[in-house]
């Protein structure tokens, strides 16, 4: 019986994963990405572009994601253009249950132009980790923390003044022929809700501003003042 077992679970493996099928988003490709492909993507940011042929390959973390990084220079900063490993999950039979590697043609300009705004405007404020995850975010969004080191809440100058520096930094970034958005990332309590219905406050949490209208101005001071109010409403907090 162990022997008939240990023969049938390959091949029922060997079957769900042939039976599995992938849709990666429009750019992925199974191989990495040429360096034709690589020159022309740089090239559509910066028609001057240059990039070098000589590459440099790094697998990372539990899922062996592979990075092919070629330097470059794009707009007179010196960067990559990369072939990146990002994981597509499966759909038909056991949806979701298997990961497949892909590669898709990213850039790091984005982050180092966004690193010396904000190192020009406001050097207290960080920007998230300086590692290759980050510097090639597949979500397209690259955090910036004004209140990093904080954990208080704002006054309404205070956060007045958070918003209005914040924009400063927001419009530098898109005068540039960037291609990730930014969110920038306050402290704020936020309610939790469990499956059961039982809430509670957790107190390290954050809110985000994304967008510089009057009007989301007035939703986000809103939603601001409704979060650290929380922490008034009797409800256990956590953290």
């Amino acid at each position: 019986m162990k022997k008939a077992l240990c023969v049938l679970f390959p091949l029922i493996l060997i079957f769900c994963l042939t039976a599995c099928t992938y849709n990666p988003p429009e750019g992925y490709t199974k191989e990495h990405h040429t360096y034709e492909e690589i020159l022309a993507f740089a090239k559509s940011i910066d028609p001057n572009a240059t990039v070098s042929k000589e590459y440099t390959d790094t697998t990372i973390d539990g899922w062996n994601r592979n990075f092919r990084e070629y330097p470059a220079v794009i707009n007179g900063t010196e960067c990559h253009v990369s072939s990146v490993g990002d994981m597509v999950w499966n759909s038909g039979f056991l949806a979701g249950e298997f990961a497949r590697q892909y590669y898709v043609i990213d850039t790091d300009y984005d982050y180092l132009v966004l690193q010396q705004i904000v190192a020009e405007k406001q050097p207290d404020w960080s920007i998230c980790e300086d590692i290759l995850e980050y510097r090639y975010n597949w979500n397209n969004i690259l955090i910036i923390y004004p209140e990093a080191n904080s954990t208080a809440q704002l006054t309404d100058e205070e956060l007045e003044l958070v918003w209005e520096q914040a924009k400063e930094i927001y419009s530098a970034y898109h005068e540039l022929p960037i291609r990730k958005e930014l969110c920038f990332s306050l402290p704020a309590p936020r309610k939790k809700v469990t499956s059961k219905g039982e809430e509670s406050v957790i107190r390290n949490s954050s809110i985000y501003i994304e967008h510089f209208t009057e009007e989301d101005k007035l939703a986000f001071m809103d939603e601001y003042h409704k979060r650290w109010a929380l922490l008034e409403s009797g409800l256990p907090i956590d953290g």
